[in-house]
């Protein structure tokens, strides 16, 4: 009985609606018109399908000292840097803003109201999107009461009339597999759909046995393929279950020079990259 009572607290924490009672003393969540956030300016409109090196990176919400630095050096020669934890403090305000010919959208899974600073998923790119939007999570983290956004950008691509979909992702960590999968299903609705390439990437917060194997199952049958890393040992993991936790899917494309960038210490995260080749 006890464990059934337990049980239903977690569900129900999980499920709740938002209210700006549970949450004003920490954080609010923005109205979805003031969500979807964008900083510069590409010059181009199309990705060269046949080499798009791209980043990935959970920014530890750019708190550590060389997060700039090292920043600005893995995105050189980068189309696209698929960040999470992104959190606009002014060096990253700055960093943004600044980049000559990229374009940076992000959506916001919430502001903290001591400084009144959002963080949430951002995604960045070397030529102008050719559309683009967030789904917030219908569940929210036990601990916390934070919700998610998934950002969704889509992208033409030279001498082809279909496009590339990437699919920014920060899962939900405190939450069973079950709400987990549910994560997961915003962007697995909108990968059936589209007929073009798809990058789906970014920490699954993969924690636990089951929750690997779901994304793992999900994904093969999609037909999403996972980027194997050589050096993939210094890639994140979890504190007490040692278990990956960032992954790049791609579905229609070919991939090489698959890295991780276990020497930089601009965040806990290992930046991820990879450079990718449309089918």
């Amino acid at each position: 009985m006890k464990q059934l009572l337990v049980w239903g607290i977690t569900l129900g924490l999980t499920s709740m609606s938002l209210s700006p009672r549970a949450y004003a003393l920490w954080f609010s969540v923005p109205k979805k018109a003031k969500a979807l956030l964008e900083f510069g300016r590409a010059n181009g409109n199309e990705l060269n399908p046949n080499e798009i090196d791209i980043l990935v990176w959970n920014t530890y919400k750019s708190q550590n000292p060389s997060w700039q630095d090292d920043y600005n050096f893995l995105l050189k020669g980068r189309e696209l840097a698929i960040l999470q934890e992104a959190f606009l403090r002014p060096v990253v305000v700055d960093t943004f803003s600044n980049q000559d010919d990229y374009k940076y959208l992000m959506a916001t899974s919430f502001i903290y109201t001591k400084s009144n600073i959002p963080t949430g998923t951002a995604t960045g790119s070397s030529v102008n999107p050719k559309n683009f939007y967030f789904k917030k999570t219908r569940d929210v983290e036990i601990l916390g009461l934070t919700p998610k956004a998934t950002l969704f950008t889509e992208y033409a691509l030279s001498g082809r009339t279909d496009t590339l979909l990437v699919i920014n992702i920060h899962a939900l960590n405190s939450v069973p597999a079950f709400i987990f999968k549910r994560h997961l299903d915003d962007a697995i609705v909108e990968i059936k759909k589209h007929r073009g390439p798809v990058v789906y990437a970014g920490d699954f917060n993969t924690w636990s046995w089951l929750k690997t194997k779901v994304l793992k199952k999900s994904m093969k049958k999609l037909g999403m393929e996972e980027v194997i890393f050589p050096n993939g040992g210094d890639r994140m993991r979890s504190g007490l279950t040692k278990r990956v936790i960032d992954f790049i899917f791609v579905r229609g494309m070919k991939y090489e020079n698959a890295w991780v960038y276990g020497q930089l210490e601009g965040a806990d995260h290992k930046a991820l990259t990879a450079r990718l080749k449309v089918k």
